[in-house]
């Protein structure tokens, strides 16, 4: 008993419901964006974190069946399903726009798609794998913009955060102190409540930015992973295309 009275005074005597109530309008109005901040940067980093995951998993799993197949091709033919993975968005439409142009120069897709080409199989040039290449750069592109989808919101958050924050303690102060100068009494006691409501927004910016930086910094990194894991598939596949006689 004599313990717990001891660490007492350890512990604010004001909690933050007091204070948020000595905040003036403009205050109380600054925490409630902040708070839905929050919960929207919240609702985005765990979003995002289990898109990765998903992503990351599927990718390693769709590259050991991949590099398992004796024919870069043979893959599609066998309509496995890679969700999530945007390896497999490469691979696939690397695949359809190969069957375009195989079409497109009488070839029987069945042929190549089935890792049976002959000597007398037309063979695709040059331009055919140009244009296969661009497709994959395009695919790899769109799958960088779709993961860094509404990441843009987290840095804003650890941006805007703290000024909105310290636009409301700013706020507060003006009003505590034009209070005082209409009563003409400079206590402590008068201006402390005013002081107190107005740093709870300086103190829901910080809780909105600091975990927002910390998510922000750490889907970056998993966002680079992925794109570098992207980029050499799409060097892989084009090698694995090029050496199955897709070229003359």
């Amino acid at each position: 008993m004599h313990t717990m009275l001891f660490f007492l005074p350890m512990f604010p005597q004001a909690d933050l419901v007091d204070a948020f109530l000595r905040a003036n309008t403009a205050g109380k109005a600054l925490v409630v964006l902040l708070l839905i901040g929050w919960v929207v940067a919240w609702s985005i980093m765990v979003t995002k974190f289990r898109e990765y995951r998903r992503a990351y998993r599927e990718s390693k799993r769709f590259l050991a069946v991949y590099q398992g197949e004796p024919h870069p091709l043979d893959l599609i033919m066998k309509r496995q399903s890679f969700p999530g993975c945007p390896l497999y968005m490469i691979y696939r439409a690397a695949c359809r726009t190969l069957h375009g142009l195989i079409e497109a120069r009488g070839i029987n897709p069945a042929e190549w798609f089935g890792g049976q080409p002959t000597e007398s199989t037309p063979k695709l040039n040059d331009t055919d794998m140009k244009i296969v290449r661009n497709i994959i750069d395009q695919t790899v592109d769109e799958q960088v913009i779709q993961m860094e989808k509404n990441v843009v919101v987290l840095a804003t958050a650890v941006t805007a955060a703290p000024f909105l924050g310290l636009m409301g303690t700013v706020w507060g102060v003006m009003d505590a102190f034009g209070g005082l100068a209409i009563q003409g009494t400079a206590t402590l006691s008068a201006v402390a409540p005013g002081i107190s409501g107005s740093l709870i927004a300086t103190l829901a910016g910080l809780i909105v930015a600091l975990p927002s930086l910390i998510g922000y910094n750490m889907l970056t990194s998993r966002i680079r992973i992925l794109s570098t894991m992207m980029e050499h598939f799409a060097e892989e596949l084009m090698a694995d295309l090029e050496r199955h006689s897709l070229r003359k």
